[in-house]
């Protein structure tokens, strides 16, 4: 009576082939959304079909030669679970895909001859085919499982840690699944088929809600990367790197926010001294790369939780947290020193590239666009007043 309560089999695997289909397809088409996940997506979309493949081949065994269903279904599960690791290492940016795509690949040749040399329907066989199969898709899928896990997205993004978490269950399940049948003696049949049973309607629900779980996760990741990117995009200047002037309002406040009790925090305009005469001497193009230079010598030059913007044309500003007020000067009289002994070399030639910087230190209650309209006007002094110096104070006026 209790049977009659369980899923048949074969028509599980055939909605999972189905819903396999549809999860390949829809990844192929969402691609051109994601040109950079392109190879990904496709990698992903080739192991989900792959894994439909397998799925529908144990569906119709009935209608296939006894050794054919077992050799389609292991050999799909099989490059379904090498196609998954490739993709994974893709979406998550890592490099040597080739030299591991060719390892990949003599070693599933390896296992599909294993597979053929094993057709035989026998009971043994299919034990064998068993084993053989699930040692290769845990190698694989735990691959992916570790390639999610080294991503640098992991911290970020909670599809990263879903689609681990999903490799990681996969892996898991097949193990169980081996060890049922081995340590608790479960037999098999010839073609490979194991008798109905709860354990075995429980693998196949669980196996079938795979395909399509692994497909939604990896559009989320691609998705979240997209959304990263054009953010990215949106608040870095893509000749330098830097942040951008458009995103300075809320990376200030953020910055300013922790401001630590005791320490304060500098802000520094820089003015790259005569750069109209650099681009009319050498050109524009010898310009942008003088700016990156610029660039380099103030990530190299100030602490690193400094909050480095390109302002705008030859201008930068740069938030320094210091020790003290004191402190400002000296932070910005070693960058104009360092910058000064850092001329940018082009070939034989050597360009002198020197700045004049305005600083000002934040103080409770002044807003960023005060602090920047003092330095501002602290840096058009240093220009007036000879170019390559410093000024960290205001003239005072004369009564």
């Amino acid at each position: 009576m209790a049977m009659a309560f369980l899923p048949d089999i074969p028509t599980v695997y055939m909605l999972t082939g189905f819903s396999s289909l549809v999860g390949a397809v829809i990844l192929i088409w969402l691609r051109r959304d994601h040109r950079e996940s392109s190879p990904a997506l496709t990698l992903f979309a080739a192991g989900i079909l792959a894994l439909g493949v397998g799925f529908l081949s144990f569906a119709v065994r009935e209608g296939l030669a006894g050794w054919l269903a077992p050799l389609l279904g292991y050999t799909a599960f099989g490059v379904s679970a090498v196609l998954v690791w490739l993709g994974s290492r893709q979406l998550h940016g890592l490099d040597g895909l080739q030299g591991r795509a060719i390892v990949a690949g003599l070693a599933l040749a390896a296992y599909v001859a294993a597979l053929v040399v094993l057709r035989e329907p026998t009971a043994d066989r299919a034990i064998a085919r068993l084993v053989l199969n699930s040692v290769f898709v845990i190698a694989f899928m735990g691959l992916a499982a570790w390639e999610a896990h080294r991503s640098r997205w992991l911290a970020a993004l909670r599809s990263v840690r879903l689609i681990r978490a999903l490799l990681v269950l996969f892996c898991a399940i097949v193990a169980v699944r081996l060890v049922a049948f081995l340590v608790h003696g479960i037999p098999l049949h010839s073609d490979g088929s194991a008798p109905p049973g709860v354990l075995r309607a429980l693998f196949a629900v669980v196996f079938g809600s795979m395909p399509f779980a692994i497909t939604v996760s990896v559009l989320s990741i691609a998705n979240s990367q997209l959304s990263a990117r054009l953010h990215r995009m949106a608040t870095t200047d893509d000749l330098t790197g830097l942040v951008s002037r458009r995103s300075l309002q809320e990376s200030a406040d953020r910055l300013l926010g922790r401001a630590s009790q005791g320490g304060c925090i500098a802000l520094l305009m820089i003015d790259v001294d005569n750069f109209k005469t650099i681009n009319d001497r050498h050109g524009h193009a010898i310009g942008d790369l003088v700016l990156r230079h610029v660039a380099g010598v103030l990530r190299q030059t100030l602490r690193p939780d400094s909050l480095i913007v390109r302002y705008g044309g030859d201008e930068f500003c740069a938030l320094v947290p210091v020790p003290s007020e004191a402190a400002a000067f000296v932070v910005a009289e070693r960058l104009r020193a360092t910058m000064e002994a850092s001329p940018y070399r082009l070939e034989s030639e050597r360009i002198p590239v020197t700045l004049s910087i305005g600083v000002t230190v934040h103080r409770h209650g002044k807003t960023l666009r005060q602090l920047l309209d003092e330095a501002d006007r602290r840096a058009y002094r240093a220009k007036a007043d000879g170019r390559n110096r410093v000024v960290a104070d205001d003239v005072p006026v004369a009564v």
